[in-house]
């Protein structure tokens, strides 16, 4: 029981309001979770949604998101080493989503797999949107890897060799980049093409959902993941119990310095050979006729530009291999800045 000593008194309590008013300062600090000012300005709420309580803190969805950097960049390095072909491929965002929030993006227009990572609990969704999916199929065919000029279902076929060549890249980057968390074997488990016919969790149900944007030729998609929150929460305790850094989870070795070489080794690049140029009136141009002879810049006796990518890259010298045209690299090209410099050759 509190004695009446114990009781602040009417007298004491306005000091303390009045000496809390004149302070020269604001002050701001944590009251029932508000931030307030003396100032009288209003505190600054954060509503907080009961039905969906945060499951990850900061510092865990720091690691899952430079784990998930890690991914990016492992799938760009194997899916653009088979099809012959650079893409670009960067985590966009990795965020704490309700399962019915991803479903709704990922309703139409997505090539959907459930997938299993032993020993995880649960299954996870990769879904990836048709543009870039046709495009990979049409560079896979030996096409220049565009997207389809009009929408359209696909085939049987089309769907046998995303489900046998494409998706085995993504999972085989999916165990190397969670590798150093859990030694996991993914599994395709079903597919279809839309994530409303694969329920892995309740609508309601946290989930940890990634978008990857993936740029193939001239069409662009995403790759996105959906992991609910029982599926990542051993992992969870496995970061806590070892306390991995966010650094230890993206160390590469030399097996993927030895994939990185090899997957750009079969990458081809376009190599233009430039004998020379010259700067010609618009009256020259259309006066021109066939015989007619335009001088160029280089010497016969010097050297040639090598262009990689549409770069100057090497000089060489042009001549014959056998019957066919040919040129020999006899040096790298200056930068930009020192071409300048040099005297026309």
């Amino acid at each position: 029981m509190v004695s009446d000593e114990q009781l602040v008194s009417d007298e004491e309590h306005e000091a303390l309001m009045d000496g809390a008013a004149s302070m020269a300062v604001d002050y701001v600090g944590p009251i029932l979770g508000h931030r307030v000012s003396a100032s009288g300005e209003a505190p600054e709420v954060r509503y907080y949604d009961f039905r969906r309580p945060d499951r990850f803190t900061r510092e865990q969805l720091r690691i899952l998101t430079d784990l998930h950097d890690d991914l990016a960049v492992r799938m760009a390095e194997s899916i653009g080493g088979y099809i012959r072909s650079p893409i670009g491929l960067t985590l966009s965002e990795l965020v704490q989503a309700s399962y019915e929030d991803f479903v709704d993006v990922t309703t139409e227009g997505y090539f959907v797999y459930s997938v299993s990572l032993d020993p995880f609990p649960r299954t996870a969704i990769f879904a990836i949107s048709a543009d870039v999916a046709f495009a990979s199929i049409d560079r896979m065919q030996g096409g220049a890897g565009k997207k389809l000029k009009d929408v359209r279902p696909a085939t049987d076929m089309e769907r046998e060799l995303l489900q046998k060549y494409l998706i085995p890249l993504v999972l085989e980057s999916v165990r190397g980049a969670w590798g150093e968390v859990e030694a996991l074997t993914p599994r395709v488990v079903a597919s279809d093409t839309s994530s409303a016919y694969l329920r892995i969790a309740l609508p309601a149900d946290a989930c940890l959902t990634g978008e990857f944007a993936m740029k193939l030729g001239n069409a662009e998609g995403a790759i996105r993941v959906c992991y609910p929150f029982a599926l990542v929460e051993p992992a969870l305790a496995i970061i806590a119990a070892n306390n991995t850094p966010p650094s230890a989870m993206v160390v590469r070795g030399p097996a993927d310095d030895f994939n990185v070489r090899r997957g750009l080794g079969n990458i081809e690049v376009p190599v233009v050979i430039e004998l020379g140029g010259a700067s010609v009136s618009i009256g020259d141009v259309l006066g021109l006729q066939v015989g007619d002879v335009v001088p160029l810049g280089s010497r016969v006796d010097g050297d040639i530009s090598v262009l990689v990518s549409g770069s100057k890259k090497y000089t060489g010298r042009p001549g014959l291999r056998g019957k066919r045209l040919a040129v020999r690299v006899t040096g790298f090209a200056a930068n930009d800045d020192e071409d300048e410099a040099l005297p026309t050759a």
